[in-house]
């Protein structure tokens, strides 16, 4: 509540706070508590597809991981795979890819 976006709607920020207390104050992702200085809030349908600032299509993830949803090349990827690999597991690797489908991205496998 005291670190709204400015430029973002009043639901966006309003969904922000809901979906902390929702999510316990942990990643989606990979359960990590969230800090102010490491977190986001990605949108599961982008809004340029025409996704909404409604708390169905928000989720809050750390900010390797909302790197990782949006990477397109080998070298990116790898690079923050190398920096949350150790919060991956196969259950986490689902959801992580469920959410790389949704913006187009191939989906991610682990060795």
């Amino acid at each position: 509540m005291e670190n709204p976006l400015h430029g973002e709607t009043t639901e966006y920020n309003d969904n922000r706070v809901s979906l902390y207390v929702g999510q316990n104050g942990k990643c989606s992702i990979t359960g990590e508590q969230l800090q102010i200085s490491n977190m986001e809030t990605h949108h599961k349908v982008s809004r340029k597809d025409g996704g909404k600032d409604e708390y169905k299509n928000l989720t809050l993830i750390i900010l390797d991981i909302h790197k990782l949803i949006h990477a397109v090349t080998e070298e990116v990827v790898q690079k923050y795979m190398n920096k949350v690999r150790k919060f991956i597991d196969a259950k986490n690797l689902i959801k992580l890819n469920k959410l790389r489908n949704l913006v187009g991205n191939c989906e991610l496998y682990i060795d």
